[in-house]
């Protein structure tokens, strides 16, 4: 069946309602940001210039500024000019709707209603189904995407001309190559044109959302013609799953030949059959043919040697407590979805026991600031060195006499703390504090 192809497109992108609706979204979240902030107190006049660029045809991308992050791993990011993420938004705003209605169900990367732990649920699901599994991911992928192939795939959908130049000249506004860690700039006018180029720079939405076109015919092959038992899809990470090892071998060169094909490649290391029994790594979890849920040990690391750094940063003064808070928060809630309580307990200290003295934790258990019993504790605020504070039922009692000056997380000690010093607690001007080591 041949499928409709969308014109008149681009007047819906360069029209005054978009391009409003564009810029409130690009702001949401970009908070006290001077960019942000300049374009926001002058709303009106950037989006009517904006509209006028780009239905003269004058528009032209910013320079991107490029940095390094080294979390969860090294990755060189490009950020846009403001300006121009208002018309990444949106481009996303008009054309998304058209694939969502093309993506397969089992296409879970930047999608609404989908995420990371829902394509962990959908694997958990498969695995208690399957045997054997087969996980791989693409190597390099963001600064692998060929150009013309993308454009290929968009212009089998996208019947018009005066988008896909857009969409062309965004492309070719990213040079790939090592622009270092401190902050090189792309100037205007030199990123030269999409064609023969390679690469999305990893920071653009429209990056994530071309990322996941380019590899909707994949999955649609996948699904459609190969037909395994079962397919999960993140982003370039893929999960198949099947009755054998030799039927998941075969289907593995069928789909080596298939991304070489878009001029892809899996990555040689992460290439890995498994049985189920054994535990399937996927999108940070490992799932189990019994339903059990874990977190990856590399996951966890990541955590610890960030949650040190952050503790380090406020005991220089260099990070506020608030933001020790958010990062717990965030890795907790996440967390949670794997089966994870006793370890959450060992690492952030909820006792499971009431009433547990040092000696009964055994000599790998050192009390911070000479404390011991049931009334050790660090929640989110000062020492609570009183069984009252300490109480689950008084917990959240902030009244006067309660200096329970909570921020969100309680810190015990059922584990080695090193580092710990007199106190165990550095205050801050809040009169807020934090624990001082993680075992």
């Amino acid at each position: 069946m041949r499928r409709r192809r969308f014109g008149d497109l681009f007047e819906q992108v360069a029209s005054l309602g978009n391009l409003f609706a564009a810029a409130k979204k690009a702001l949401r979240g970009r908070g006290l940001k001077m960019p942000a902030v300049a374009f926001a107190a002058d709303l009106e006049t950037e989006v009517v210039a904006l509209a006028h660029e780009l239905r003269s045809g004058s528009y032209r991308p910013g320079a991107y500024h490029y940095f390094e992050i080294f979390e969860p791993k090294r990755r060189r990011v490009a950020a846009a000019p403001f300006r121009d993420r208002v018309v990444h938004h949106a481009i996303c705003r008009v054309i998304e709707p058209i694939w969502e209605r093309r993506f397969i169900a089992d296409n879970y990367a930047c999608r609404p209603g989908k995420g990371t732990h829902a394509a962990m649920r959908r694997a958990r699901a498969l695995a208690r189904q399957h045997p054997w599994a087969l996980s791989c991911d693409i190597q390099r992928y963001f600064p692998s995407v060929n150009h013309e192939v993308l454009m290929g795939t968009l212009t089998r959908v996208i019947a018009d001309e005066r988008l896909l130049s857009l969409i062309r000249l965004i492309l070719a506004s990213h040079v790939p190559g090592d622009h270092g860690a401190g902050g090189a700039v792309v100037p205007e006018g030199e990123a030269g044109s999409c064609a023969g180029g390679t690469g999305l720079p990893i920071g653009n939405l429209t990056s994530q959302f071309f990322a996941n076109v380019m590899l909707d015919p994949f999955d649609h092959f996948v699904t459609e013609v190969v037909q395994p038992g079962g397919y999960v899809r993140y982003m370039d990470d893929i999960l198949v799953f099947g009755q054998s090892r030799a039927e998941l071998r075969a289907i593995g060169t069928r789909l080596r030949d298939r991304l070489a094909g878009i001029a892809l490649n899996i990555h040689p290391d992460k290439y890995r059959l498994t049985r189920t029994a054994a535990g399937v790594d996927f999108v940070g979890f490992t799932v189990f043919a019994n339903g059990q849920i874990r977190l990856r040990e590399k996951s966890l690391k990541n955590f610890r040697r960030r949650y040190r750094r952050l503790l380090a940063g406020v005991k220089r003064g260099h990070v506020k407590p608030a933001s020790v808070t958010a990062s717990v928060k965030s890795w907790v809630a996440h967390a949670r979805h794997a089966h994870s309580e006793p370890l959450r307990a060992a690492l952030l200290g909820r006792p499971r026991r009431s009433g547990i003295t040092g000696s009964e934790q055994g000599p790998g258990w050192r009390a911070v600031g000479g404390m011991t019993g049931s009334s050790r504790g660090l929640r989110g605020g000062n020492w609570n060195n009183n069984a009252f504070n300490l109480s689950s039922s008084n917990r959240n009692t902030n009244d006067p006499s309660n200096e329970n000056n909570n921020i969100g997380f309680r810190l015990a000690s059922p584990c080695r703390l090193t580092q710990a010093r007199s106190g165990g607690v550095r205050k801050v001007s809040s009169g807020r504090s934090v624990g001082s080591a993680l075992c």
